[in-house]
């Protein structure tokens, strides 16, 4: 008979894991950090997932998937890339304000590239060639921009930023015009 995994020890793992990879980074988490954290044993892991990659990689592609269609999403139902730009920056800085620690784990997947998998990366890429398109289009952007880029400057800019404040401020809540003002200096970037 197959056990039943406790909502709430999963949870405390789920939590457990973004803390690590804030604190310490991929490389800085173990199996026996996640555990002492979240209070469970390695045994009771284990059962659930066979290593320290498979139960990371499921929270960071839950996390992409969502940063990454919201994205998709964003340019799809925009005019120019500032607009895009703009509703995307805007729900990570509005989502920071209901979830600072989940905010935090989401700027450190994207900043660190050894979590990231071939696929996801291969999706992130797809994204900035979107970008293109859109910036192209519009104007916003020169034609020799590259993917590279465009992912430097949209990922890297609204994620640091984003990690900084909450960094400086325990209490930090974003507003719509820091939103506006992170999406016109990554398009500025691009120019």
């Amino acid at each position: 008979m197959a056990r039943i995994a406790d909502p709430k020890k999963m949870d405390n793992i789920k939590k457990a894991v973004m803390e690590c990879i804030i604190d310490y980074g991929y490389s800085g988490v173990s199996i026996a950090l996640i555990c002492e954290k979240a209070g469970v044993s390695p045994g009771y892991l284990y059962r659930y997932y066979n290593s320290k990659e498979e139960l990371v990689q499921e929270l960071v592609d839950l996390e992409m998937s969502a940063i990454v269609n919201s994205f998709i999403s964003d340019i799809d139902s925009s005019d120019t890339m500032y607009e895009a730009g703009y509703k995307t920056i805007k729900k990570l800085f509005m989502n920071a304000n209901k979830e600072p620690m989940l905010a935090k784990f989401d700027a450190s997947v994207v900043m660190d590239l050894k979590i990231l998998t071939k696929e996801r990366f291969s999706s992130i890429l797809n994204l900035a060639e979107k970008c293109i398109e859109l910036g192209i289009k519009t104007g916003e952007i020169k034609s020799n921009i590259t993917a590279a880029e465009v992912l430097v400057v949209s990922f890297t800019i609204p994620f640091r930023y984003l990690s900084f404040a909450l960094e400086l401020e325990n209490d930090k809540k974003f507003t719509e015009k820091e939103a506006k003002r992170i999406a016109q200096i990554c398009v500025n970037a691009l120019k």
